[in-house]
């Protein structure tokens, strides 16, 4: 009697296995978005307010952008083209700007300008590029 018990046992515990395997209801996280490498990507996911970071090289410099799903976006000049003075480089480099915007309405020209869009943000990048744009 005990080796059919047992039988029972074991089947009963495949059993549940099985079933727990099949009805799942431990919920699983949103997988994460993809990454963007590119201005487009990246310009798409800023405007559905999704977090995402992406850095891109222009002629200029090289920006590190990112999004948050508050609608928030930051500008970060990451280096300055080789060719720029050494106190150019020091004056911008490591600087950021920070925007706020609403879903479905972000500026495309925060990534594909320099200063296109930058009245709505605040932070040392948009001042030191203010400064630029009074002397020039």
């Amino acid at each position: 009697m005990t080796d059919n018990m047992g039988r029972t046992v074991v089947a009963c515990m495949l059993a549940a296995l099985v079933l727990a395997g099949c009805c799942n209801i431990i919920p699983t996280p949103n997988p994460a978005p993809a990454a963007c490498s590119d201005a487009a990507c990246f310009i798409a996911a800023a405007n559905n307010c999704e977090d995402m970071n992406v850095t891109l090289s222009g002629n200029v410099a090289t920006f590190a952008y990112t999004s948050s799903q508050n609608c928030v976006f930051t500008k970060t000049l990451v280096s300055v083209d080789s060719n720029e003075t050494l106190e150019m480089k020091d004056f911008l480099t490591g600087k950021s700007m920070t925007c706020a915007y609403q879903k479905g309405s972000f500026n495309p020209g925060l990534v594909t300008s320099l200063v296109d869009g930058m009245e709505n943000c605040t932070g040392g990048l948009k001042d030191a590029l203010g400064e630029l744009l009074v002397f020039t």
